[in-house]
């Protein structure tokens, strides 16, 4: 895998923001215009302007978002309903609404997304860069995903599916990225493991294929497993598991 120089590579301010879950890009296009955001220490208020993660230092009202004093990282199994951002137009329940007691003090956001429908495993933190790279395609950090779906799955459909998760390249002596658990009488079940997070990938995957998803869970994000953990619990990672977890992002 290439991974030439992924943290020096400048990138859009307001991506930079939406990667870490701070908001949509246009939400984060009026955060920036409102002078809440410095790139230095220095009030940015201009659309456009690009950063150096790793490099430059952002803020957000005068609270650092790489490397934090006490970085968190937290596992949360996110239930339906639960949109995966800071805060929501539309005063839905928010990932963060589910990690107050962790939360206090700390500007944490979400380790890439789970849309609405979809349960599971979903990292928090408040560290900016540590958030950068595990959802930065060019570190290939594997999610697993359960998929209950209508319909039978054949050899052929599997294969399809099998393909379209292979990262670019990697297509020849890789493990199977789609693999069929148990095929039941009118319904199928799926283990597909991804090595990147496009929005609602899993569910256009199925639906090329003809498809369509009763139930979408994430198992595991990198090396960590909501195995044993409630439906809407959330926990600080182990020691352990965040020394993998940062081995794998580094």
């Amino acid at each position: 895998m290439n991974k030439k120089n992924v943290d020096t590579e400048p990138i859009r301010l307001n991506r930079y923001l939406a990667m870490l879950g701070v908001g949509s890009r246009r939400a984060c296009d009026d955060l920036i215009a409102s002078g809440r955001v410095r790139v230095d220490k220095r009030r940015v208020d201009t659309i456009g302007v690009k950063i150096v993660p790793g490099v430059n230092t952002v803020h957000i009202d005068r609270i650092p978002l790489e490397n934090p004093p006490r970085p968190v990282v937290l596992l949360l199994n996110k239930p339906l309903g639960v949109v995966s951002t800071v805060s929501d137009p539309q005063g839905r329940p928010t990932v963060l609404d589910l990690c107050k007691r962790f939360a206090r003090n700390k500007r944490l956001f979400p380790v890439g997304r789970l849309d609405i429908n979809t349960t599971g495993a979903i990292l928090l933190t408040n560290d900016g860069k540590l958030c950068y790279r595990l959802t930065h395609p060019r570190y290939e950090i594997p999610r697993v995903y359960i998929v209950r779906v209508r319909g039978l799955v054949d050899e052929r459909k599997l294969k399809r599916l099998d393909k379209m998760t292979a990262p670019p390249g990697r297509h020849a002596g890789r493990r199977p990225g789609a693999q069929l658990v148990r095929g039941l009488e009118r319904e199928s079940i799926l283990k597909i493991t991804l090595h990147e997070g496009r929005h609602r990938q899993v569910r256009r995957m199925c639906q090329v294929v003809g498809l369509r998803v009763v139930q979408l869970r994430r198992v595991q994000f990198g090396p960590i497993t909501i195995r044993k953990l409630p439906l809407g619990a959330v926990r600080p990672l182990e020691k352990n598991e965040l020394e993998k977890l940062k081995r794998l992002a580094s």
